[in-house]
């Protein structure tokens, strides 16, 4: 009996952190628009999205995802095909695609929001997504 009690409870931890993985899988795989960007603490969505015009992400559940703005208001539009993998547990992201691996740590993911810290960036950038 205690054998079985012991087994079971290993299914139930090994079911927990199956589950966390997925949710978050599930959580991050739909299309994404920022909603504000922060340097050092200061907003700068509007100067950040100048340069970002219609800026989307798609992540799919798949591990591909897809990028696309406009570097410019009216600009052609740029299109960013790659894969992405959670890392560190699922607390960073990390998204490679033909010129470049970029990797942001995850300060929170629910099926409404998505806010994360660029890694790369110099300037502490912080950048909040919200579902299209």
């Amino acid at each position: 009996m205690r054998n079985l009690i012991a087994v079971f409870l290993m299914v139930m931890v090994s079911a927990g952190c199956a589950t966390k993985d997925e949710q978050a899988r599930n959580n991050i795989s739909k299309t994404w628009r920022i909603s504000k960007v922060f340097q050092n603490g200061t907003d700068v969505t509007e100067t950040y999205l100048d340069t970002r015009a219609n800026y989307r992400i798609k992540f799919n559940s798949s591990g591909s995802f897809e990028e696309s703005y406009s570097p410019f208001s009216g600009g052609t539009v740029q299109n960013i095909n790659g894969t992405w993998v959670f890392s560190d547990g699922i607390n960073k992201v990390t998204l490679t695609d033909n010129s470049q691996t970029r990797v942001y740590q995850i300060d929170e993911l629910d099926k409404t929001v998505l806010n994360i810290k660029d890694l790369g960036s110099t300037n502490n950038r912080e950048i909040q997504f919200v579902p299209v």
